[in-house]
């Protein structure tokens, strides 16, 4: 995004928003360049990572994939640790802001 763009943040949801919009919230979450694949089943979960990847790909959205994890069953997302069947707050999040 170049300088001097007027709502940088809320152009690039947008976008991400089109891209993964076909299967936005049925397994794949994103929040700007934040992206959550997930799914029980391993097999499916493989399918899900390439179409993501693929779709990435397509509309030239480069990705860092040293930064990303892979088939893990802990996460840190947006202020949120994200376990399997559990959401929680990050309570070093909360703690920086009650002091």
């Amino acid at each position: 995004m170049q300088f001097g763009l007027i709502n940088v943040l809320a152009t690039f949801q947008k976008r991400i928003n089109n891209v993964l919009g076909e299967h936005l919230d049925e397994f794949v979450i994103a929040y700007l360049n934040n992206i959550i694949i997930y799914l029980e089943n391993e097999g499916e979960h493989k399918e899900h990572i390439k179409w993501v990847l693929k779709r990435l790909q397509k509309e030239q959205i480069l990705v860092a994939i040293k930064k990303y994890e892979f088939f893990t069953r802990k996460t840190d997302f947006i202020g949120f640790i994200i376990k399997l069947g559990k959401i929680s707050m990050d309570l070093k999040k909360v703690k920086a802001i009650v002091s």
